[in-house]
C-alpha cells in the first residue's frame, strides 16, 4: 500500500513540474492585468516560438483547453468559465457565454488569450488555462483587476451643475496618493475642484469640462493604476463670448449652439429665450435639437448692442451673452456724388470695439491705391483721398480683421462728378491772338459773300430795271428826267 502511494506522488509530481516547465515556456511568470470596468479585459496565454515549432502537429490534430476562475472568497473553489473539446465543441459558462470569445484561428498558433467584454467589477480574480495534448500540458495563470471610474449623478451633465467623480479598484489596499488629469493636465488644488480621498467633486462644470478625466492610482510598493471617465456636461459650444459683425442693411445671425444634442440622451424638450438687453423684444421657441441660433433681416444701427441666449434643460437655465456689432461707412462730404478733385475721407464706423480690430480698405475690381499708407491700411478706419479723381467712382469694401481672422465687412458705393471751368478764368495771349484771326477770318468770308451777292443783283442780263426805278422816284426832273422819259418812249 505505502509502495502504491509512493509511486502516485512521484508520478502527480513529475507531472506538476513538466505542467510548470510547459508553463513558463509559455508565459514566463505570471501575468498581471488591470482593465477598465464597462471596456474589454484580455487574458493573455501564448505558447513560446520553441513550443509551438516542436509542438506545431500535435496541435492541428487536437487539442483540449480549459479556463477556469477562482472564486473571490475562496482560491480552492474554481469555476469553468470555458471547455474546448478535441473536436472542436466550445462549452462556456452560462453566466458569462456572451461575454467571452477565443480566437479560433490562434489555437493552432499558440494564442490561448480569452477576452472578457463588457467587463464587471466581479470579473475581479485569478484565471488559469490549462491546454492538454497527449502528454503535454500547457498552464498559464493571470490575474484580473478592475478599474473604475463612476460619476454621481451618471449621466450628462447641465452646465452649472455639480458632480463627483470616484476612482476605485480591486486591489485590497488603499493607495497612498491619488491624481487626477482632465485633458492630459494635472487639475489645480484650489478653485471648483475639491479633493476627499479617491472622490473628486467639481463644484460647478462648465461646458468645457467634457472629455477624459484621468485617475491615478499609486500605491506603496509603486505600483501605478489608472482609469478614465468621458464625462458629458451639457452647455454651449462658443468657449468665449461671441461677438458677431455685420454690416448695416445686410442678415445677421446670432449664435446659440449647444455642443451637444439633448435629444441623444434622452433629454426631448428644450425651451430657447432670447431678449435684447434693454429692450422689452424676445423671442421664445421650444425644440430638441441643438442650433438655436437668432436670425434678423437687414439689421441697422438699432439693432447693435448686446443680446441673451437662455436655454432651459431639465430645469436648469444657462445664458449666453452675444454682441451684434453693426458696420457702417461714414462719408466727410454730404450729398450722394463727390465732386472731382475734392479732398475726402471715408470711416468705417463699427458700434462695438475691441480695441484689436485692424482695417483694410481697397476698391472692388482694383489693387489697393498706391498713394495710401501700410499704416492706414492696416491699423485706421480711415482711408483718405486727396484729390479725389474720376476712376475712384465704384464700389469701396472696408474689411475688419480681429488677431486671428477676418471678423466681416461692409461696401460703400462712391459716386463722381466732373469739375466744372469757371467763366472768370484769365485767358492766356495764345488764346487772345487764336481768336483775332477767327474774327479776321470770319470778316473777310463775310466781304467776299457781300461782293458776291450784290454781284448777282446788278448782273447786266438785265439793264432796264435799274432805268425803271430810276423813272419813278417823284420830284426828280431835268436832264435825268427827258432822258429816262425818252428811254420809255424808245421801249414803246
Amino acid at each position: 500500500m505505502s509502495v502504491l502511494f509512493l509511486f502516485w506522488m512521484v508520478a502527480l509530481s513529475l507531472q506538476l513540474t513538466n505542467a510548470a516547465r510547459n508553463y513558463f515556456d509559455a508565459t514566463g511568470e505570471e501575468t498581471q492585468v488591470w482593465a477598465k470596468e464597462g471596456g474589454q479585459a484580455l487574458l493573455p496565454c501564448y505558447l513560446s516560438s520553441q513550443k509551438l515549432e516542436s509542438s506545431w502537429r500535435q496541435l492541428y490534430q487536437g487539442l483540449t483547453l480549459r479556463w477556469v476562475q477562482h472564486e473571490s472568497s475562496s482560491h480552492r473553489k474554481r469555476r469553468l468559465i470555458l471547455k474546448v473539446d478535441p473536436s472542436g465543441i466550445k462549452k462556456w459558462s452560462r453566466s458569462m457565454m456572451h461575454r467571452l470569445s477565443i480566437w479560433d484561428a490562434g489555437l493552432l498558433r499558440g494564442n490561448f488569450s480569452l477576452l472578457i467584454n463588457p467587463l464587471l467589477t466581479g470579473d475581479a480574480g485569478i484565471y488559469e488555462m490549462l491546454v492538454k495534448y497527449g502528454s503535454s500540458v500547457w498552464y498559464c495563470q493571470v490575474k484580473l483587476g478592475v478599474v473604475s471610474v463612476t460619476a454621481n449623478p451618471p449621466g450628462p451633465l447641465v452646465e452649472l451643475g455639480a458632480v463627483k467623480l470616484t476612482c476605485n479598484c480591486t486591489r485590497s489596499e488603499k493607495p497612498t496618493k491619488i491624481r487626477w488629469f482632465h485633458a492630459g493636465l494635472p487639475l489645480p488644488t484650489t478653485g471648483r475642484f475639491i479633493f476627499q480621498d479617491q472622490v473628486l467633486l467639481i463644484s460647478r462644470s462648465f461646458g468645457n469640462d467634457s472629455g477624459t478625466w484621468l485617475c491615478q492610482l499609486i500605491f506603496a510598493d509603486g505600483e501605478i493604476i489608472s482609469s478614465t471617465y468621458e464625462l458629458r456636461v451639457i452647455g454651449f459650444a462658443e468657449k468665449t463670448i461671441p461677438v458677431v459683425y455685420t454690416a448695416a442693411g445686410s442678415d445677421a445671425h446670432l449664435p446659440c449652439i449647444l455642443n451637444y444634442k439633448p435629444l441623444d440622451y434622452g433629454i426631448s424638450d428644450v425651451a430657447v429665450h432670447w431678449k435684447h438687453m434693454g429692450r422689452r423684444e424676445a423671442t421664445s421657441s421650444h425644440g430638441n435639437e441643438r442650433d438655436f441660433s437668432l436670425y434678423l433681416p437687414a439689421v441697422g444701427p438699432e439693432d447693435a448692442g448686446q443680446y441673451l441666449c437662455g436655454v432651459t434643460i431639465q430645469g436648469t437655465t444657462i445664458m449666453q451673452n452675444v454682441t451684434l456689432a453693426i458696420m457702417t461707412v461714414i462719408r466727410s462730404s454730404e450729398g450722394t456724388a463727390v465732386t472731382e478733385g475734392s479732398h475726402l475721407m471715408l470711416t468705417c464706423n463699427l458700434s462695438y470695439h475691441t480695441g484689436q480690430e485692424r482695417f483694410h480698405w481697397h476698391k472692388l475690381g482694383s489693387i489697393l491705391m498706391e498713394s495710401v499708407s501700410k499704416k492706414a491700411e492696416v491699423l485706421r478706419p480711415t482711408l483718405e483721398i486727396s484729390p479725389v479723381s474720376l476712376s475712384d467712382a465704384g464700389t469701396w469694401e472696408c474689411q475688419v480683421y480681429g488677431p486671428d481672422e477676418m471678423l466681416g465687412s461692409v461696401r460703400h458705393h462712391l459716386e463722381i462728378t466732373a469739375a466744372q471751368v469757371s467763366s472768370s478764368e484769365p485767358v492766356t495771349p495764345i488764346e487772345i491772338i487764336f481768336g483775332l484771326m477767327a474774327a479776321f477770318i470770319v470778316f473777310v468770308i463775310s466781304v467776299l459773300a457781300l461782293a458776291h451777292v450784290r454781284k448777282r443783283v446788278t448782273s447786266p442780263t438785265f439793264p432796264a430795271l435799274d432805268m425803271m426805278v430810276a423813272a419813278t422816284l417823284p420830284g426828280k426832273k431835268g436832264k435825268v428826267g427827258d432822258q429816262e422819259e425818252k428811254v420809255l418812249q424808245m421801249e414803246y
